[in-house]
């Protein structure tokens, strides 16, 4: 009998804030509500006490049964009990080892215009994470779309058949498949994982102890890894976290990325110079897999996390311009991914802004070029 899709099975049961299989426990036990500031706190052991280790050390036990599922099901795809399906164009998987931010979209935005200058007309698959009942897809699929308008988006949990949609309505001739190294159902001819270096292994556990959605070792079937946020960390840590990773795979294998900020951008598309942002008292929010990263180098009087993909009503926005008012912040600050969700240039008297950001290849990138020629049968775009 063949094993449960678990993308399918997260559309049915996960909690709105919470990725599978962490919402599965979040619904039935003591995590309603919480957003990932909290969860990352107790993971990784910055949250002290008695309480929080008696939590951790049930989140441990929990972890095997996890654990089992991830092994029974990779062990079906090798074994072939589970099946993969090809489709007629190369299909390029971006993804992760954890759950929680990356770079990922950036990077897949960046993969995505790179092909298109090349002369390929190139498709985006995703499974529409917290974006079935909106017609407009999730906060990824509008971030992308304004990333990389001229992408044809296509969003279902069954990428098998959002791959053959692309291909025969959009006449696609390169897929790039977001946050598909778990997804294995639709093959591929090229696995990127990315890692984020200041938080690479997901403090050590798989989920719902660590972040970690596969035991490090899965590495092995990456065809190259992607370092990202490698400026964030010294050149030691660096060093240390290749040797590290070069376990599971060449480091000849292995590049490295950051994402420095460019400007400002407001939901009209004004611009303004990152300069902005030392003349002002700044109240920062975001809801997204890694607040830290947002709030890393960002001198604000205030900071707010909320779960990630977070949607934002009427009244948590109304809130949150009374919240920048009572910190005197003269601008509100987002991520791009936050800002495609609220259609405002301010909340209530303070402008609203979100940093735009650049992907800059620090090494590594003929990697990719090389193994995009040989996928691809052409000369490294």
């Amino acid at each position: 009998m063949p094993l449960p899709d678990i993308s399918r099975a997260s559309a049915r049961i996960s909690s709105p804030s919470l990725p599978f299989p962490l919402a599965v426990f979040a619904r039935f036990w003591y995590f309603p509500g919480v957003d990932e500031t909290a969860f990352r706190a107790l993971v990784s052991g910055d949250r002290r006490g008695p309480a929080a280790a008696g939590h951790r050390a049930v989140l441990w036990l929990l972890k095997w049964a996890y654990h089992a599922a991830v092994a029974a099901r990779n062990f079906g795809y090798r074994s072939g009990a589970l099946r993969s399906y090809r489709v007629a164009v190369p299909v390029i998987s971006i993804g992760n080892l954890t759950t929680g931010g990356t770079g990922k979209t950036p990077l897949v935005a960046w993969l995505a215009n790179h092909l298109a200058e090349a002369g390929h007309s190139v498709g985006l698959l995703s499974r529409g994470y917290r974006g079935e009942a909106d017609e407009e897809g999730n906060d990824e699929k509008r971030l992308l779309e304004a990333l990389c308008p001229a992408a044809p988006h296509v969003q279902d949990p069954d990428r098998v058949a959002a791959a053959g949609q692309a291909i025969t309505e959009y006449g696609c001739d390169v897929l790039l498949l977001d946050d598909g190294f778990q997804h294995r159902r639709l093959g591929r001819d090229l696995d990127i994982v990315l890692v984020d270096a200041t938080c690479p292994l997901g403090f050590g556990h798989l989920l719902p102890r660590g972040l970690l959605r596969e035991p490090p070792a899965s590495l092995k079937r990456a065809s190259l890894l992607v370092l990202t946020r490698i400026d964030q960390v010294d050149p030691d840590r660096a060093a240390e976290l290749k040797r590290q990773l070069s376990t599971w795979i060449g480091t000849e294998l292995i590049a490295e990325v950051a994402f420095p900020s460019t400007g400002l951008v407001n939901s009209i598309g004004s611009t303004a110079p990152l300069q902005l942002l030392d003349e002002s008292r700044v109240a920062a929010f975001c809801g997204i897999g890694n607040p830290e990263a947002f709030r890393a180098g960002l001198d604000s009087v205030a900071h707010r996390a909320f779960p990630d993909h977070h949607r934002y009503d009427d009244g948590e926005l109304t809130e949150l311009a009374g919240w920048a008012d009572r910190h005197d912040a003269d601008l509100l600050l987002t991520t791009r991914k936050d800002l495609v969700k609220i259609p405002h240039t301010q909340l209530g008297q303070t402008p609203l802004w979100a940093i735009d950001t650049g992907v800059e290849w620090i090494s590594g990138l003929s990697i990719l070029q090389n193994a995009l020629a040989e996928v691809l049968g052409s000369d490294p775009p």
